[in-house]
């Protein structure tokens, strides 16, 4: 046994190192298990990346998503107008394509009424006696408003203050100070405003009769026929088109509403790119034979994998929740997943859909609706439900950091492991050194007593000898 021939080579006097004799017995049975832990936590580790890279890739498929979850992202419909000072234009996705002639014969005004004038601004008024102003708009009376502070400037307090439809202003013409009361746009938006000291009476030094500007609305054409408005943004004439009026046209201006759906396209286009890459990183991760440094199958026989890929594939082959009469899913739009698991495109079918029904496409992806969130309660559409579902797959309560704090945990207790092993051989290594220790002290005795017997007898042979 190997034990014996230790001892017999203690025995021998050979000099052996104890100490590394000891080392190296520990050493035999402490490297194989702290290699198969430290195998265990580098596969770990490399899991933790994995999970950042499916995470990476998910937050890469959700930003191509973010391009079509909004109605705003379909507004394809640009503008072109002949006299932009005149008129501004904004088309939202509900407009069509057209042209149209169009004559600003005269923007909405609001009355614009002035006070009688006052030497300063902090005027005493009514005595320094409160008082109040009576409004009435379109001659229907809207109440009084109390003027606690009987000066100019408290008048134009107490009128903003009111918020009855009307704002004030003070204005100093260097030859004095005026009030300047402004209506809203529109012919039915006149006023009248007058003082009442409280008995009934007007304040002969408060008087508003001094007319700056008049009421009206605003008068246009759209392809010949005559509009009028009270207010100089009109979005209820041409559909899905907002028109802001600045002045009036020299003639009449051209509007053309050309659809351009060509950053529409490339958006569809950069979810297919995004698409391919994210089933492309899974296919690396879970392919034990993958060649990739650092991420080549390291999550190989993980079932999260299998999850995650399901859920996303889903979300391109499953019914939109705001479908259309004739686009239901992104298939109808010419995506589709073919036997590869990689996302195609079908262009002549995207081009028709955004030809033929192009509001069924924008609503099937967007809800037609703007900003939804993982908190919004209505349907988001094929895009934004995705993006609320990898959102949820993002969170730190989500899917993936769960699985990601699993290993984490389990790499701590791994390390714990490494600790205990520590520990016990630190342990044998002390009964190997003090078993030694013993063996060491015996042979010491031995070699001793074989010196010792050994001068006796050479004492004893010289003692024959004489």
């Amino acid at each position: 046994m190997a034990t014996s021939n230790i001892v017999n080579t203690l025995g021998a006097g050979s000099g052996i190192d104890v100490k590394a004799l000891a080392q190296s017995l520990v050493d035999a049975e402490k490297t194989p298990k702290k290699e198969r832990i430290d195998d265990k936590i580098t596969k770990t580790e490399a899991k933790i990346t994995g999970y950042s890279a499916v995470k990476y890739a998910l937050s890469t498929l959700k930003t191509a998503f973010g391009k079509l979850n909004d109605a705003s992202d379909f507004n394809s419909i640009k503008p072109s107008n002949t006299q932009p000072s005149a008129f501004g234009v904004t088309a939202s996705t509900t407009a069509e394509a057209g042209s149209y002639s169009i004559e600003v014969l005269q923007t909405a005004l609001a009355q614009r009424t002035a006070s009688s004038t006052f030497a300063d601004r902090a005027t005493v008024l009514n005595g320094g006696a409160a008082f109040q102003l009576n409004l009435s708009i379109g001659g229907v009376s809207t109440g009084a408003i109390a003027v606690t502070t009987a000066t100019p400037a408290g008048m134009v307090s107490a009128i903003n203050g009111a918020k009855l439809g009307v704002t004030a202003q003070l204005i100093n013409t260097g030859s004095g100070y005026n009030v300047v009361v402004t209506g809203e746009t529109g012919a039915a938006q006149n006023f009248s405003l007058t003082s009442d000291d409280g008995t009934g009476q007007a304040i002969t030094a408060v008087a508003f009769d001094t007319s700056l500007q008049t009421a009206t609305d605003a008068s246009f054409k759209v392809n010949g026929l005559a509009v009028t408005r009270s207010s100089n943004t009109v979005n209820d004439v041409i559909d899905g088109v907002t028109l802001d009026l600045y002045t009036s046209t020299t003639g009449a201006a051209r509007l053309d509403l050309n659809r351009d759906t060509a950053s529409i396209k490339d958006n569809i286009k950069g979810l297919l790119t995004a698409y391919n890459e994210f089933e492309d990183t899974l296919e690396i991760l879970g392919d034990r034979a993958s060649e990739v440094e650092e991420f080549g199958g390291i999550l190989a026989g993980d079932n999260l994998l299998q999850r995650v890929r399901n859920q996303v594939r889903d979300m391109i082959t499953s019914n939109s929740t705001t479908p259309g009469t004739t686009i239901k899913a992104a298939r109808h739009v010419g995506l589709s997943i073919d036997r590869f698991g990689k996302l195609s495109l079908d262009e002549d079918k995207l081009d028709t859909a955004l030809q033929d029904n192009f509001v069924e496409v924008s609503t099937m992806f967007s809800a037609g609706t703007n900003n939804q969130s993982i908190y919004s309660p209505a349907p988001a559409g094929l895009a934004g439900d995705a993006i609320n579902s990898i959102e949820k797959m993002l969170l730190s309560t989500g899917l993936i950091d769960t699985q990601s704090k699993s290993a984490t945990t389990q790499i701590a207790k791994y390390k714990e492991e490494l600790t205990a092993l520590d520990e016990r051989m630190e342990k044998l290594m002390a009964r190997y050194m003090s078993q030694f220790s013993v063996m060491e002290s015996i042979v010491g005795n031995s070699n001793s007593m074989r010196e010792s017997l050994k001068g006796t007898f050479e004492g004893m042979m010289k003692s024959y000898g004489n």
